[in-house]
């Protein structure tokens, strides 16, 4: 490119060589100007230059771009899995929650249900306590009535055992006033005259008590004691009286 525009250059100078000064003037002024295109060429080189820079910076910012396009998609994609994946995980989140709440709401209900169930124990234990102290008491109770009832028949057994004492010495003293009588019927002699006396001469019977051979009158008759008789001792009801007749 520089040897053309010599080669026009040094024409022009062989075609007005013959014009005199003029021809020089004009020289000098291509040549300068050759100067100045040298300068637009040099100038040009660095553009081209610069250009050339610019064209692989821009080659190597497509393949960047290119690069994050196809990052930027290959993260879209993963967002996209990842916002189906929290999608999901929120689902399953919810679905928890809604199983948690529920599992709770149960919890509750058996916490309710045990507290009731425990106040019913505690109620049915206090009625079992208070029928235990009852039943206690009534316990106690009844063991100082068998408490009692056993110094009673001990008492009883004791009054039995003075009762039949007494009532062998008194059958004793029957049986020795018995034989007295007897013998005194046996000795008595035919002969021997009867004391006379008045049925209206013996004393009513009175609840009271008498000794041997005493006469009382008692309903239209009279009886005379063969022994000790007491108040509870009734004439005609046998026991130590005994009927007789008065002699006129």
């Amino acid at each position: 490119m520089n040897f053309k525009k010599i080669l026009i250059v040094a024409a022009t100078v062989g075609m007005f060589s013959s014009a005199g000064v003029g021809i020089k003037t004009m020289a000098e002024d291509l040549w300068s100007g050759h100067s100045h295109l040298q300068a637009i060429n040099n100038d040009i080189d660095t553009l081209a230059s610069r250009i050339k820079e610019k064209k692989s910076i821009i080659t190597q910012l497509n393949s960047d771009l290119n690069a994050a396009r196809t990052s930027i998609q290959s993260n879209a994609t993963q967002l996209s899995k990842l916002t189906d994946q929290l999608v999901h995980i929120n689902q399953e989140k919810n679905l928890l929650t809604n199983n948690n709440n529920a599992l709770n709401n149960q919890l509750v209900d058996k916490d309710n249900e045990l507290q009731a169930r425990a106040q019913e124990i505690k109620e049915i234990q206090d009625k079992i306590k208070e029928g235990n102290d009852k039943v206690a008491s009534k316990q106690a109770e009844l063991d100082a009535t068998n408490q009692t009832i056993s110094t009673l028949n001990a008492k009883v057994s004791e009054l039995q055992s003075k009762l039949s004492t007494n009532d062998a010495a008194l059958n004793e003293v029957k049986q020795a006033h018995q034989k007295a009588d007897q013998a005194v019927q046996e000795t008595a002699t035919s002969g021997q005259t009867p004391q006379n006396s008045n049925s209206t001469q013996n004393q009513a019977w009175e609840a009271k008590v008498y000794n041997a051979n005493e006469r009382v009158s008692y309903n239209g008759k009279n009886y005379s004691a063969k022994w000790y008789a007491s108040a509870q001792d009734i004439p005609g009801k046998g026991g130590p009286w005994e009927e007789y007749q008065e002699i006129n």
